[in-house]
């Protein structure tokens, strides 16, 4: 029965951050906006971020050379594999300790799952700061302006709740916050 009530709250709450997302930037939600609301079928619904594709200026490569300085993609991939070695013991433990049906141990990952999706995302944006300073450093503020204002024209704008809730990029506005209004020191 719990399972159930948090399904059911898990939709409501999924209904309210998409009609505060839709009141706070003004853009229609579609089909992948109710897709988001049903469970299990939100974990694999695409997120569009991008109306269209980001001009590769110089700050844009050193953002991407950050990524392989600071071997961002193997530090992501061990992170996923930590998380599916919890999942699949989550699954055994639930049908083998607590007698869960297989739909059962499913719906309770989906609903364990949410807060440790969001701190992946949280991990993911750390990374993307730490590339997005690394591209400054190597540059200055204004190119990194530019090429933020440039991102910020592509990008689909999304609140900064409903990206950490669904993308694992922040959006060009928190990512012009973070490294244009402090002082990054060399």
């Amino acid at each position: 029965m719990l399972l159930y009530i948090l399904l059911c709250l898990e939709i409501v709450l999924r209904t309210l951050l998409e009609i505060r997302e839709r009141r706070l930037t003004q853009l229609r939600g579609g089909v992948f906006a109710v897709l988001r609301l049903i469970p299990l079928v939100n974990d694999i619904v695409p997120l569009p971020e991008n109306r269209s594709e980001v001009h590769e200026s110089k700050f844009v490569k050193l953002h991407e050379e950050g990524h392989k300085v600071l071997h961002h993609a193997v530090l992501r991939n061990l992170m996923k594999i930590a998380f599916w070695m919890v999942a699949v013991w989550f699954m055994a433990a639930m049908m083998v300790r607590w007698n869960a049906s297989f739909i059962e141990a499913v719906l309770w990952l989906h609903l364990a799952a949410i807060p440790f999706r969001m701190l992946f995302h949280f991990y993911c944006w750390n990374q993307e700061y730490e590339c997005d300073r690394y591209a400054l450093e190597k540059t200055d503020k204004k190119v990194a302006k530019a090429a933020l204002r440039e991102l910020a024209a592509c990008e689909i704008p999304y609140t900064a709740l409903f990206a950490l809730v669904y993308r694992e990029h922040p959006t060009a506005v928190l990512r012009s916050q973070r490294i244009l209004n402090k002082v990054i020191s060399g």
